[in-house]
């Protein structure tokens, strides 16, 4: 079995694959990893395989079985995801057209808690897998962001799990496996999924116009993913030139020149941002000194270095000139902790007082920038 269509997860392919080869494909299977790297896109691409009417090593993508799968409209195969109780069926229908335009779904429902619901499973899982196929051979059932379903909704899923009829496969996807009973992943077959490389998102983001992004904003969308094509699809392409400038004028100490207005500028991203921006934010931070790594490396018989701040050179070359590997190390480092304490719901008023400061003294330590105080 080949899915080519697959990018970067050769080990999840590589195990999908082996056990079609020796004809021991699970009834039913758990598709773990972070969001945004492939896991519904392979599970579309197994069912389409599992009912290619050309019946070779890999879907044929032009019979009538394969061309029903790529518009998510065959009969036998069904994806089931997370929606506001109180969702409509033609609201639903928008998502799924919305899903094959755009190449992703939006998850985003407001204020609206999405779930899939015991009756979700009863209708879509419980009752279809009893039938016999429309078109053959193999049922498949996707339940996306399977983490998402209510208690009664995985007791109800288990007694197909545990009893499937013949012809039937199960993916769940998930990026958190540990949200789910243990009941119900004792039941599937594991198959891990990791992030992608870089280099990986910006083929995906090249290959599919309806991304539109040219080769400059997918390399930049793709470095801002941490390994997320998802993510990448849904970078604002027309905002990332102002959130680079922005963040070019942080890392240079353009507003700080005293201690005051260093914890000014921290309190300003403390209390106007939400935690994903400020993530988000300080991830610019390490790609901008990734940048600065990066033209300490290189001289001027090599070719220009790839880089993200492209618009900011010459005060990254200052900041190349001006700080050595050590320092450029340990603000790498301090980013990445405050990242992290972020994310664990750290005061952010200290987290970014503590980062500004840092960069502020290694400024100061090689005259990058010049002025008085903290911003020197």
């Amino acid at each position: 079995m080949r899915l080519s269509r697959i990018k970067g997860q050769e080990r999840a392919v590589g195990l999908l694959a082996s056990a079609s080869e020796a004809g021991r494909l699970s009834h039913a299977y758990l598709f773990h990893g972070p969001d945004g790297v492939g896991k519904e896109t392979t599970a579309v691409e197994l069912a389409k395989y599992l009912n290619c009417e050309a019946g070779g090593d890999a879907s044929c993508g032009k019979c009538r079985a394969c061309r029903m799968a790529d518009g998510l409209s065959h009969p036998d195969i069904h994806m089931i995801f997370p929606v506001p109780r109180d969702l409509k069926a033609e609201a639903r229908a928008e998502i799924i057209a919305g899903y094959l335009r755009d190449g992703y779904r939006d998850e985003d429902f407001g204020r609206k808690t999405a779930i899939i619901s015991v009756e979700m499973v009863l209708s879509g899982v419980v009752v279809r897998a009893n039938q016999r196929p429309y078109v053959g051979p193999w049922k498949a059932f996707i339940l996306a962001d399977a983490d998402r379903m209510t208690t009664e909704a995985a007791n109800t899923l288990l007694k197909t799990l545990e009893e499937p009829p013949d012809m039937t496969v199960i993916i769940l996807t998930t990026s958190r496996p540990s949200a789910l009973p243990a009941t119900v992943v004792s039941r599937c077959q594991k198959v891990p999924f990791s992030r992608l490389a870089p280099a990986t998102i910006e083929g995906i983001l090249l290959s599919d116009p309806r991304f539109g992004f040219d080769s400059k904003g997918a390399k930049a969308a793709a470095a801002l993913a941490r390994g997320s094509a998802g993510r990448a699809v849904r970078t604002d392409k027309e905002g990332l030139a102002a959130e680079l400038d922005r963040v070019a004028a942080i890392v240079q100490g353009t507003r700080v020149r005293d201690v005051k207005t260093l914890v000014d500028e921290a309190n300003t991203l403390a209390f106007r941002l939400g935690r994903h921006e400020q993530q988000k934010l300080l991830d610019l931070m390490l790609l901008w000194f990734r940048d600065v790594l990066v033209l300490s490396q290189s001289d001027e018989s090599t070719d220009p270095p790839d880089i993200l701040y492209a618009r900011h050179r010459k005060a990254l070359e200052s900041h190349a000139r001006g700080m050595d590997f050590a320092t450029i190390g340990r603000l790498i480092e301090k980013i990445d902790e405050a990242r992290t304490a972020i994310e664990r719901y750290s005061n952010p008023t200290i987290v970014f007082t503590s980062v500004l400061l840092d960069m502020a003294v290694a400024r100061k330590r090689a005259g990058a920038t010049r002025g008085v105080g903290y911003a020197a």
